[in-house]
């Protein structure tokens, strides 16, 4: 069974509100609801959906915050700006700070739906690649900076390393000293999702026991 693409509706309006989570929840989507920009704020902080709609004069938060607030969790996720008093300023303004689209109201429920429904194929794909430049990415490491070695062990050993490595697993990897342990992590970081950030290696042993945590924990 296909899950359904989740949303999450912003307005200040409850009227607004009552009647798009109807009229979305009948065309197949899973609708979550936000009364005002502060709610909005609060539900993008706690919670992934795959599009939100909002509308863009609120008060206190507008929907351009909204927006901003999307982008910095989550840039995969498109943003549907709607409004009653549309400009062309605040429209150039939407789409420059990455608006997927700008909907003046009132607007046609088939109108509204079609544009979700792009917006959930835009996301989509844009998941997808994401997925596969990683995924690209992640085999040329392997092949360049793959450990040397051809006993079955090891082999099996590298395997194993390989599938682990993009998960969010944690790995002890033990053995006598000298064996290769440092090696294997690096590999396994270089091919994770986290690459692009720092390996820290400690020598655990070479610390006083009273200052093991304070040197890794602060």
């Amino acid at each position: 069974m296909t899950q359904k693409p989740s949303v999450l509706v912003i307005d200040d309006e409850s009227g607004i509100l009552d009647t798009l989570r109807i009229l979305l929840k009948k065309e197949g989507f899973e609708v979550s609801t936000a009364q005002g920009g502060k709610a909005g704020l609060e539900a993008i902080r706690t919670s992934d959906f795959d599009l939100v709609l909002s509308d863009v004069r609120m008060p206190q938060v507008t929907g351009l915050d909204i927006l901003t607030a999307v982008r910095e969790r989550d840039q995969m996720t498109p943003v549907i700006l709607m409004t009653a008093q549309a400009s062309l300023q605040t429209a150039i303004a939407a789409v420059n700070a990455g608006a997927y689209y700008y909907i003046q109201k009132p607007f046609s429920n088939d109108e509204l739906v079609a544009i979700l429904r792009r917006a959930c194929e835009f996301r989509a794909v844009r998941v997808e690649n994401k997925h596969l430049r990683q995924e690209i990415k992640r085999r040329d490491r392997a092949t360049v900076g793959r450990p040397i070695g051809k006993a079955r062990r090891f082999v099996d050993v590298l395997k194993l390393a390989e599938q682990v490595a993009p998960t969010d697993s944690t790995v002890l990897i033990q053995g006598e000293s000298g064996t290769g342990k440092e090696v294997l992590a690096r590999y396994i970081h270089n091919l994770s999702l986290r690459t692009d950030g720092p390996i820290l290696s400690i020598n655990c042993g070479a610390l006083p026991e009273n200052l093991l945590e304070s040197e890794l924990f602060g």
